[in-house]
Parts: C-alpha cells; structure tokens; sequence
C-alpha cells in the first residue's frame, strides 16, 4: 500500500547511517540482501496473486471433476466372517476348549492366506462358469478374480473383511458370498481331509499294538505255568526274609562264641603250671580244683619261704616241701588239660553248628535271590502287558474321538455378515478428488507464485527496497498522471516532508531526481513534487536535464525552442528561459532546449556550475531531472553538481543487479542518496495495509 507518514522518520536505515559515517570519496551503500523475508510479505504476496491462485484452483478442481465423472463407476460388495473358532471336543474325559491366543493368531493368519490362494478362486470360477466372463476375459480367470477380491483382518480379532469390486453392484455381491461358500466348502472339505489322514494313521497302529499285546499276555501266562511251583506268596516271601534275617543273627553269634574259645584255647595252652596263678581267664579262675590247687600251692609256697631262712636246700622238710610243691603243680597242670579237653569239645561243637547255620543261611539267600529273579521277571512282563494294553486302548479312544471330532468340528468359519449389493459407487469418488483437487491447485498456485517471486528480481514493497538496496524509501507514490487524486496528493505530500528532512541533515538544496532505467516515472515525480513543494510556500526551479528525451515541455506544453543548453552555452540568461507557472505560484520550470550531440561534456562545464549557484540564490529548491542511470552517464555526471539525489524505482520494474549497479555509480559520485521513491505501487494489489492504511481508507473513502 502506498505509504503516507504524516511524521517525519525517527531513524534511518542502517546502511543509510553508515553512507553518512564515510567520506564521500569512499561512501558506498551497503547492498547485502540482509535477512530473509518475513512471514507477512509472504501472507502479501499471496494475497495479491490471488487470482492467479485462485484460476489455478478452479482449473485443477474442474479438471479433477471432469476426470471423476468419466471414469468408469466401480461397486464393493462388502462381508465378515469369522474364522479359528472351534467346538469343544472330548478328549481323555476331558473337555478341549480350542487353541490358545498365539495358535489362534497363526491360525487366523494362516486362513487369510488362504483367502489369497489361487485355489479358491478357480473353484468359484468353475461353480460359476466365469471363464468366458467379459469381466473376467482373458487368459487367466482365476487370477483376475483374485485381483477383485481382498481379505483384510480386523485387528485382535479373528475376523475377516472381504470385499469384491466390480462394475456391476449385482454381480459383485454373487460372487463374493459364492466366494465365501467356495471357502467355507473347502474348509470342511481340508478338516475332513485331515480327520480322515488322522483315522487312517490310528487304525493303522491298531493291528500291530494288538499283536504285540497278544504277545506280551503269552508271555505272561508262560512264564506263570512254567514257574508255577516255585513262586511263593507275598506271605512266603516275608517268612523266608524274617528266616534270613534270624539266622544271620544266630551265625554271627555262633562265630563269635567260636572265636571266643578258640582264643580260650590257645592260651590254655600256653599255660604251665608254674604260671597259672598269671593268667586271669574266667574259666581257670572259677574252676574250683584248680582255685583250691593254687591255694595249697601259695600255702607250701609261703612255708618253703619261711624255712627258707633256717633250712638249707637239702635239708629233708626242704625237700619234702619241695616235693609237695612239685605234685601240687602236677595236679594244676592235670586240671588245665582236663579244662582244655572240656574247652575243646565245646569249640568243635560250637564250630559245628556255626557251619550248619552258615550252609543254612547260604540256602536262604539262595532261595531269596531266585526268588527276586522270578519277581523281577513276572514284573517286567506283567509292566509290559500293562503298557501294551493301556496303548492300546488308548488309540481304540482316539479313533473314537476323531469319529466325535470329524462330525462336531468339521467346519469353523461363521459368516457374520453376508454380502449385498452396494447402495452406491465407491469409486470414482468425485467429492474426494474435487477436495484433493482443491487442496494440489491451491499448492500448485501457491507454488507457483512463489517461484515466480522467486525469479522476479523487481522491487514490489518498501520492505524489500530496504532489504535488498540497503536505502530507505521515502515514499510510495501510486500511478502518477494529470489531475492527481488525493492518495496521490498525500504521497507527494509524505515525500515532501521526507525530502524535508533529509536536507537539513545534509543541508541540501539542489535535488537530483533519477532512475535505473526508463519508463520510472521520474520526470512525473519530478514536477509533482516541485509542484508539492511549491504550494507549500517554497520557490522551486525545476530544471528538465534529460538532454536524451525530453518531456517537462509536454507537460506544461510549452515549446522546447530554449532551455538549460541554452543557459549553459551563454546564449541566454536564466530569466529568459524559464517559464512561470500559474498553478501553483512559485515554481519556475526550465526545459532543455536544444538537444546537444554530447550532452556529458555539456554537464562538466562550469557554466552549469554557475547557473546553479546563481539559482541557489533565487529559489529554496532546485530539482533536477536527469535521464536513467543505466543509459548514460549524464546523471553520475550531474550528480557532482547535486547535494542530494532521489532515486525512483517503479513497482515491478527494474531488475535488483541494475538498480544496484546504478546506486553504486551514484554513489561514487560522492551525492548523498537521500532515498528511494516506490512509483506506481500497486496499493490495492500488494495490500499493504498493515503499515499503510491511511491509503487503503482513503482509496475505500
């Protein structure tokens, strides 16, 4: 929108600042593209393209209902059945309630596989006949059906979706419930089947377990016959083990009495008389004889010591006693054999029975081994009958469970919902490709603008002026043409106040007003403003220094017979060119004159110096117009002469390379670029109303 400040700026642009900062023989403006463009110029842009936007939106919408409405209309017949589900069944007297979750899982998968088998499908063209189908024409019927169809499981389920699609809603709903009935038919068929197999392979078990029971109870009843007499009853058995057990006891105390008059024994038989009274064994300390023997002996034995002392040896009582002492031993040593003969029988007696209970217990455990060797026998073979029977009865109760089983859980799939006719096409679904339709256009157009912004290297927003050229804009001006409306008035105006201001700061004067290329609108904004700046109260000489292509003169129509070259070439003086305008008062215009052939060599003479001092003097403004930068060089030339200069830049029209290098030549220049004027901003179009409304206002007004 074309911007009015009716204040005067609180700071210029930072590129602007820092021209200020640098000597004009090295000041250069800043031309960095700077950050990227905001969001709102974007929202702008779009606006203002939007009827491009919006032609490419209608073009695709009817496009796509067009493409919607030729296509052929498709039907979906839809049905659910489930499938996994199995009767309780009898087994072992016990009742199987079905597989688990993760077998029911793997089953239901399993069955949409086959679902998608080209085995089912050929089974429905042959109930049908659909190999000469025309929907179904070609050289593999089965599997264009089986394009039609899709099976789908309901997830956590054992549900299936099927659904058919055809050109005719009749058609599709027939073939898909025949489908389902294809399908449950062949699933009763493969559990029968499979019933079947698990039949043939019990009774093929059979024939084989009942030869080798017959065996097994042969065996048996042999095994009895021939061992009849020598197997013993349970309480038989116990008897024997109890005898076993008592005569262990009895042996093992007959050896030890054995072995304790063997030890008896040999020392008896160590024994002389002389040492009896030594030896403490029971049997010669409680004989009697010999304990009445031992106490003569001590007797004598204490007599001899006594006289001993008063007798010598051969003393007749010595002897005597000697003599008594030596029958007394005698008798001992007769009373220890007689113990020994008496100890001797006892031991052969005792060693006897110990032999007897010895071959005894042998016999025994003889018997009792046998006897486990029969068991152990009888078990196995008994064990082994066992087995063989309950075997076989149980594959006698399998064979019954899959006669159960082949009648009450043939079939486990259950059409939940049958398939019928659709009520509608679901394809082409034109509301669905008239949105998508919608929504590509609108991103296509979108694109679209934005690529071509992309490409356009014009200037079309104040924003952009700045970001792009690195000056400021003092203004935007809408089509500048002959009676100005009041949006007009009040942009001149705005530049007025900005041109204002910037000469205080530069104390300036002499304005020179130019542009990149032709056809900017710089000659229209030049005498408007000096028009503005007129009715304002100043005194304004407005100088046409286009000496290429003149058009002050058509403006004010008057003939371009003498002008600035004739001022500068001598040939007149200031007041004899210029020409008074009625409207406003106080703006004095001068046109070019006669057209030199070098028109830059005119510039830097300094008559052209001196005809603008001596103007300084007369008028508070000098505006200059001067033709386009890129052209030639008369205005880097003329630009020498200025204090400020204003470059115009069209809406939309020169390129950002070309407006740049002519900023750079002014810029060498040494002139102050006050600014950049926007022409021929397309207010409306560009909507630029958040920063501008007084023009949107006064455009509605």
């Amino acid at each position: 929108m074309v911007s009015t400040p009716t204040s005067p700026p609180q700071s210029a642009h930072t590129a602007f600042q820092s021209a200020q900062l640098i000597p004009p023989e090295t000041r250069f403006v800043d031309l960095d593209p700077g950050p990227e463009i905001p969001f709102m110029d974007y929202v702008r842009l779009l606006w203002g393209r939007r009827w491009i936007i919006l032609g490419i939106v209608i073009t695709f919408v009817i496009l796509g209902a067009a493409w919607g409405s030729t296509r052929p209309k498709l039907y979906k017949a839809r049905a659910e059945i489930s499938v996994g589900e199995r009767s309780a069944q009898i087994v072992k007297n016990q009742i199987n309630f079905g597989p688990n979750y993760w077998e029911l899982e793997r089953y239901v998968l399993e069955q949409v596989r086959i679902l998608e088998t080209k085995r089912l499908t050929s089974r429905v063209v042959d109930r049908l006949g659909l190999a000469t189908h025309p929907a179904l024409a070609g050289s593999n019927p089965a599997a264009r059906l089986r394009g039609m169809i899709n099976a789908k499981r309901v997830e956590e389920t054992n549900m299936v979706v099927l659904s058919l699609t055809s050109r005719d809603p009749n058609l599709a709903s027939e073939w898909l419930n025949v489908f389902i009935d294809e399908y449950t038919a062949m699933n009763i068929e493969d559990n029968l089947e499979r019933t079947r197999k698990v039949y043939e392979v019990i009774q093929s078990k059979l024939d084989p377990l009942r030869t080798q029971l017959a065996q097994s109870e042969t065996l048996l009843l042999g095994f009895r016959e021939k061992e009849g007499s020598l197997l013993f009853s349970d309480h038989e058995k116990n008897v024997i083990s109890e005898q076993v057990d008592t005569l262990t006891t009895e042996y093992a105390h007959a050896k030890a009495e054995r072995i304790r008059i063997e030890t008896i024994l040999a020392a008896l038989r160590r024994i002389e008389a002389s040492n009896v009274g030594e030896i403490a064994l029971p049997e010669v300390m409680l004989n009697a004889a010999i304990s009445q023997l031992r106490q003569q002996k001590n007797e004598i034995e204490m007599e001899i010591t006594e006289k001993s002392g008063s007798l010598k040896p051969g003393h007749p009582v010595m002897k005597d006693l000697q003599s008594r002492l030596y029958g007394i031993n005698e008798l001992i040593q007769d009373q220890v054999k007689t113990l020994t003969a008496s100890l001797e029988t006892n031991f052969e007696i005792v060693k006897d029975r110990e032999q007897s209970l010895l071959a005894n217990l042998r016999t025994l455990k003889q018997e009792s081994v046998e006897l486990s060797r029969q068991s152990l026998e009888l078990d196995r073979l008994e064990r082994e009958y066992n087995q063989n029977k309950a075997f076989l009865e149980e594959m006698l109760a399998r064979s019954k469970e899959a006669d159960i089983s082949a009648t009450s859980a043939v079939n486990n799939v259950r059409i939940i919902e049958p398939a019928e006719p659709p009520g509608g096409p679901f394809s082409p679904n034109v509301q669905r490709i008239i949105m998508l339709s919608l929504v590509l256009g609108l991103f296509c157009g979108i694109g679209l603008v934005l690529g071509l912004d992309f490409m356009d290297q014009t200037i079309r927003s104040p924003d952009q002026a700045e970001r792009v050229l690195g000056l400021e804009v003092l203004g935007l001006v809408p089509e500048m043409k002959e009676g100005m409306n009041n949006v007009g008035r009040e942009a001149l105006q705005a530049l007025r106040t900005a041109v204002i201001l910037a000469s205080r700061t530069e104390g300036g004067q002499v304005l020179m007003i130019t542009s990149a290329i032709p056809s900017e609108g710089k000659t229209m904004v030049a005498f408007e403003l000096a028009k503005t700046l007129a009715r304002a109260g100043s005194r304004v000489l407005l100088f046409d220094a286009d000496l290429r292509k003149p058009r002050v003169h058509k403006i004010i129509e008057e003939k371009n017979e003498s002008g600035l070259t004739t001022l500068m070439l001598g040939e007149a003086e200031l007041g004899e060119v210029q020409h008074h305008l009625e409207d406003p008062k106080g703006l004095d215009v001068v046109t070019t004159g006669p057209l030199p052939p070098n028109p830059p060599e005119l510039f830097a003479k300094p008559s052209f110096d001196r005809l603008l001092m001596k103007a300084r003097t007369n008028y508070d403004w000098i505006i200059i117009d001067t033709p386009p930068i890129a052209s030639v060089t008369d205005p880097v030339i003329c630009a020498g002469h200025a204090d400020m200069a204003l470059l115009v830049v069209k809406y939309a029209g020169a390129r950002h390379p070309v407006i740049r290098d002519a900023i750079r030549q002014l810029s060498r220049s040494g002139v102050h670029i006050a600014g950049i004027l926007l022409n021929r901003f397309d207010v409306q179009r560009e909507h630029y109303y958040s920063q501008y409304s007084y023009y949107r206002y006064t455009y509605t007004d």
